[in-house]
């Protein structure tokens, strides 16, 4: 089961990284209602990974990972 798992994240391999820069709760919750609606829930299109410093959306193609850079150009 772990492989399987394994196998099914590298196909997430198209990283955008968005950085806390000190931001407030409220940037921040925009930042992931925009990917939300456009993206829909995390699982199918994209997975993401919170960090101490920022988060990392990894996206199945690199198309929807570009996509979200435009998405987010002012907050990246």
């Amino acid at each position: 089961m772990i492989v399987v798992l394994a196998d099914v994240l590298k196909m997430f391999d198209h990283k955008v990284k968005v950085d806390w820069n000190n931001q407030s709760v409220p940037w921040w919750n925009e930042c992931c209602a925009m990917v939300l609606e456009v993206f829909g829930l995390p699982g199918r299109r994209y997975y993401y990974k919170p960090h101490e410093d920022y988060m990392v959306f990894e996206f199945k193609s690199q198309k929807d990972a570009d996509l979200c850079r435009i998405l987010l150009s002012e907050r990246l």
